[in-house]
């Protein structure tokens, strides 16, 4: 299946020709096979010798030379892209499928890949004195951007389910990459956690922040389950635990809004092909970062206001009993009771 010219032909119009090349294979794409060797395959392979040979070109005695690749990394950046490659064109897929596009594989490996050249030409270079770093950083946010434009062409996303399915798809290769870096690291001594968090292996640059992020999440994961709280005999909520967990969820909506919104505008930019400067690209990656976050955002916010995780839990679990079941006891008529009267908080601000 593999055809020199054309897979040429078709890294040269992903990059200067994107969306009539785009659609141009689209009737092609949806066999994986014809993909992977066409393309997929050629790129990760090309991208890791060609950063290799600049590696070794660029070597200059320091202790940075110490970090270049090496035959062995090399080999093991190429399994690790393929089975990158693989997962987020999986994840894409099914998420597509769930938010009312197509799950299908196919038609995401090749939205994946075709949106990718740049961040694999990007990572090519990456060993290149004084300018690699950034060329891959940035050719790695370009890639990102085309995704966000592909996706509705191959995998039918609505307009209305597109941001959500591209931080879902986002987040998901995240944390699955991460894992499999994790279980696979002793067999694979090239690739680090950094090196894999997106299927073209670019730049740890790009990655540091979202890295940073997580492991941050997990800091206040641990702490968070170290906190223990004793119930109440009778099982009452008083004011005060109300209050605060209303006071608390309003927070969270509003930090989770914010990150929403942020990612929709870039969003936005990139769909009306407005011109990305480098603040805006750092801002994108912050964004990034951030919404790595929002499924801990809850603990965070609650670890940062000083309150205990476990009695948060308590009050949260209780007042969703109490609307539910309203009576049968005492306490329940009790909780239904402060539920209804902070119900405006509890429904408004805070999303509850």
């Amino acid at each position: 299946m593999f055809d020199l010219s054309r897979t040429i032909k078709l890294i040269t119009g992903a990059l200067l020709d994107r969306e009539a090349t785009w659609r141009e294979y689209l009737p092609e794409a949806d066999n994986w096979q014809k993909t992977a060797f066409l393309l997929t395959g050629p790129l990760i392979i090309a991208s890791a010798v060609l950063a290799y040979v600049f590696g070794l070109l660029a070597s200059d005695g320091s202790m940075l030379s110490m970090f270049r690749p090496t035959i062995l990394s090399t080999i093991g950046q190429i399994i690790m892209g393929g089975i990158g490659a693989g997962a987020f064109a999986f994840i894409l897929a099914t998420f597509a499928g769930t938010f009312g596009g197509k799950n299908n594989f196919a038609l995401g490996l090749a939205a994946m890949t075709l949106a990718f050249v740049p961040g694999y030409i990007g990572q090519a270079l990456v060993w290149l004195p004084w300018i690699g770093g950034l060329l891959a950083f940035g050719l790695g946010i370009f890639s990102l951007i085309q995704l966000w434009k592909i996706i509705p062409i191959y995998l039918d996303v609505p307009d209305s389910k597109r941001t959500i399915h591209y931080i879902a798809s986002f987040i998901s290769t995240i944390i699955v990459m991460v894992i499999l870096s994790i279980i696979l690291a002793p067999f694979m001594p090239g690739p680090s956690m950094d090196d894999v968090f997106s299927p073209t292996g670019t730049s740890s640059s790009s990655s540091e922040g979202m890295f940073g992020n997580m492991q941050r999440q997990a800091a206040i994961i641990a702490e968070a389950e170290e906190d223990t709280y004793s119930p109440p005999s009778d099982g009452k909520l008083t004011d005060r635990q109300v209050q605060n967990y209303a006071s608390t969820m309003a927070t969270v909506a509003g930090r989770r809004a914010e990150s929403m919104k942020r990612m929709e505008a870039l969003a936005d930019e990139a769909e009306n092909d407005e011109s990305v400067s480098a603040k805006e690209i750092g801002a994108m990656m912050a964004g990034m970062s951030e919404v790595t976050a929002l499924g801990t955002i809850e603990m965070e916010t609650v670890k940062a206001e000083g309150t205990n995780w476990a009695e948060h839990m308590w009050v949260k679990e209780t007042l969703w009993t109490a609307q539910m079941q309203q009576q049968g006891s005492e306490a329940l008529e009790h909780n239904f009771a402060l539920f209804e009267k902070y119900a405006d908080q509890l429904n408004i601000e805070a999303g509850y």
